[in-house]
C-alpha cells in the first residue's frame, strides 16, 4: 500500500501489532458475545410474536382484518418477515459500499463501534413498542438489523488481522461459541423473567419490552469490552483533496469487482427504488412483493463478482459459490427445524408441545457452544477444510434422518413419545455443526482474500449470504405444498448440502492462499515492520 504525502509517494507503515494476543482475540469474540443477543432475543424468540399480536390489535380496527403500515395493507403475521426482507434489501446494497471506505479510510473499528452503537440504541428503543406504535416497532427493527450486518462485516474483517493463518480456524470457532453462550445466556435470564412476569408484577406486554430492551442494553454494555482491546492495525487515512465518500468507496469497488465504478453504483444503489416503489405501491395497490425487484441489483453484482473472481482468484470465486449454497441448506433447516418440530403428526411433523420446543431451543443454543469449540479443534487436527466437509457429511445426514426417523410416537422411558425423543438427540447433532460449520466458513474464506482488502470481500460474503438464502425455502415450501407433507419438504433440502459439499471439495485452499498474495503481503509487512522505516514528515 502506498500513500501521497506533499507530492512524494511514501510506503506506508502499518500500526505494528502483533497476532495471536490472546487479550484481544478474548475481546474480540466478546463482541460475538455481546450482539448475538439481538438474533436470539430479538429475532427468534420475543419480537415477532410481539409485534404480530400488536398489528393484529390494530387489524381488527379495519374492515378487510389487515393492519396499515403507512397506509399499505399488511397481514399482521407477514410485518415482520416483511421488515426482515426490507433490511436484509438495504444491507445488500450498503454493506459493500461501507466495507470499501473501511478498507480505504483504514476507519474499521470506528465504523464498527458506530454501527454498534446505532443498533444496540435502536434495539433498547424497542422497550417504547406498544400499543398505536406498534408500527415503530418494524421501524426500529430494520435499523437494528441493518446495523447489525454492518458491524459484522467489519468485526469479520479483523480475524485475519489478529490471528495468524495456523490460528484462524481455532479464533474463529472460538468467537461462534462465545456467541452461541452469550446470547443464550441471556435469553435464559430472559425466559425466566417472561416465565415469572405474574410474581414479579409484570404484565406480558411489559416482560417482553423489558426482554427486547435487555438485548439492546446487553449488546452496547459487552461491546464496551471489544472496544477496550481491538487495536486498529493501520493509521487513518483522509479522503484525497477534491474527491467525496461515495466516490472513493464505488472506485475501491470497481477495482476489487474489476468493472467500472459507475455500473458498480448503479447495482448497488438500486435497493434505494424502495423508496420511490413504496408509494407507488401504496397509491397503485399493487402487490407489496413489489418493491423487493430493488434487490436485483446485488443479486446481479454478486453473480458479477463471482464471473470475474472466476478468472483473477478463481479457487476463491469457487468457495464463495460453495459456501452460497450449503449456507442456504443449513440457513434453510434453522427456519424450518422449530415448524417441522411442532407441526401436527399427520402433517409429518412431530407435534412437540411449545414449552418443551423453548427447551430444545436452549439446548441446541448451549451444545453449540461446544460444537464450535470442538470443530476449532478438529480443524487443528485434520485441517480446516477436512473438518468443514465433515460437518456438511453430518447436515446431510441429519436431513436424511428427519426424513427416514422419529416414527415411533409410543412412549419412551422419560415420559415423552420416542419420536421426540429422537428429535432432541438429532437437534444436540444439529448444534454441534451448526456454529462449526459456520465458523470454519469464515475461517477459510478470510485466507482466501487479498490483503487490506478484507471489509469488502466480507461485505459480499455477508450480503451473498443474504441475497441467496431465500432458495432453500422456497424449496421447501413449494415441495410441501405440492406434496402435502413435511418430511419429504425438509429432505428436499438435501440438495444444497450435496451440491455445495461437490463444489467444496475441488477448491484447493493453498493455491487459493497463493492467488490471493495474503501470505506474502503479510510477510513484506513484518519486513517492512522490523525494519522501521522512517514515514515523511506531514
Amino acid at each position: 500500500m502506498r500513500i501521497e504525502n506533499g507530492g512524494n509517494t511514501v510506503t506506508e507503515i502499518p500500526l505494528e501489532q502483533p497476532t495471536n494476543n490472546r487479550r484481544e482475540i478474548v475481546g474480540w469474540a466478546m463482541y460475538d458475545w455481546a450482539n448475538s443477543a439481538f438474533s436470539t432475543t430479538v429475532g427468534t424468540v420475543f419480537l415477532g410474536p410481539y409485534l404480530a399480536s400488536l398489528a393484529d390489535a390494530a387489524a381488527k380496527a379495519s374492515p378487510d382484518g389487515q393492519a396499515r403500515f403507512f397506509g399499505l395493507p399488511i397481514a399482521p403475521d407477514s410485518f415482520l418477515p416483511y421488515c426482515i426482507a426490507f433490511s436484509v434489501v438495504l444491507q445488500a446494497g450498503f454493506l459493500p459500499i461501507l466495507g470499501a471506505i473501511a478498507d480505504y479510510s483504514h476507519r474499521r473499528k470506528k465504523m464498527m463501534q458506530l454501527f454498534a452503537l446505532i443498533g444496540g440504541l435502536a434495539t433498547t428503543l424497542l422497550f417504547f413498542v406498544q400499543g398505536s406504535l406498534w408500527w415503530l416497532g418494524g421501524i426500529l427493527f430494520i435499523i437494528a438489523n441493518l446495523c447489525f450486518g454492518a458491524a459484522i462485516v467489519f468485526y469479520n474483517a479483523y480475524l485475519p488481522d489478529i490471528a495468524s493463518e495456523e490460528t484462524r480456524d481455532r479464533v474463529s470457532s472460538f468467537g461462534w461459541a462465545m456467541g452461541y453462550l452469550g446470547g443464550g445466556l441471556l435469553l435464559v435470564i430472559n425466559l425466566i423473567i417472561f416465565l415469572m412476569r405474574d410474581r414479579l408484577g409484570l404484565d406480558s406486554g411489559l416482560a417482553v419490552r423489558l426482554n427486547l430492551a435487555s438485548a439492546g442494553i446487553w449488546w452496547l454494555g459487552w461491546s464496551v469490552w471489544t472496544w477496550l482491546t481491538l487495536r486498529p492495525r493501520h493509521r487513518a487515512r483522509r479522503l484525497p483533496p477534491g474527491r467525496g465518500v461515495l466516490r472513493v468507496a464505488f472506485d475501491q469497488l470497481g477495482e476489487t469487482m474489476e468493472t467500472p465504478p459507475r455500473t458498480v453504483a448503479s447495482l448497488l444503489l438500486s435497493p434505494l427504488l424502495v423508496f420511490i416503489l413504496f408509494p407507488l405501491v401504496s397509491v397503485l395497490g399493487l402487490p407489496l412483493e413489489v418493491i423487493f425487484i430493488a434487490v436485483l441489483g446485488p443479486l446481479i453484482m454478486i453473480g458479477v463478482f463471482l464471473w470475474r473472481k472466476s478468472r483473477s482468484l478463481p479457487q476463491t470465486a469457487k468457495f464463495l459459490l460453495a459456501y452460497l449454497i450449503y449456507n442456504d441448506g443449513i440457513q434453510t433447516v434453522i427456519a424450518v427445524a422449530a415448524v417441522f418440530a411442532a407441526a401436527p403428526v399427520i402433517r409429518g411433523g412431530l407435534g412437540i408441545p411449545v414449552e418443551r420446543l423453548t427447551l430444545l431451543i436452549l439446548m441446541i443454543q448451549f451444545v453449540a457452544f461446544f460444537g464450535a469449540l470442538f470443530f476449532g479443534w478438529l480443524a487443528g487436527r485434520i485441517g480446516g477444510k477436512r473438518a468443514l466437509v465433515t460437518s456438511l457429511v453430518i447436515w446431510s445426514g441429519v436431513v436424511i434422518y428427519a426424513f427416514l426417523g422419529m416414527r415411533d410416537y409410543d412412549p419412551s422411558a422419560l415420559g415423552i413419545p420416542r419420536a421426540e425423543l429422537e428429535f432432541w438427540i438429532l437437534g444436540a447433532m444439529i448444534a454441534t455443526v451448526l456454529g462449526g460449520s459456520q465458523a470454519l466458513s469464515r475461517s477459510l474464506f478470510a485466507q482466501m482474500i487479498p490483503k487490506d482488502k478484507e471489509a469488502e470481500f466480507f461485505s459480499i460474503y455477508e450480503i451473498s449470504e443474504r441475497g441467496t438464502s431465500w432458495m432453500g425455502p422456497f424449496l421447501f415450501g413449494f415441495v410441501n405444498t405440492v406434496v402435502g407433507n413435511l418430511r419429504p419438504a425438509i429432505l428436499s433440502v438435501v440438495i444444497f448440502f450435496v451440491v455445495g459439499l461437490a463444489i467444496l471439495l475441488t477448491v484447493d485452499v493453498a493455491r487459493a492462499i497463493v492467488e490471493s498474495g495474503r501470505r506474502e503481503a503479510e510477510r513484506e509487512r513484518r519486513v517492512a515492520a522490523e525494519e522501521r522505516p522512517v514515514q515523511a514528515p506531514a
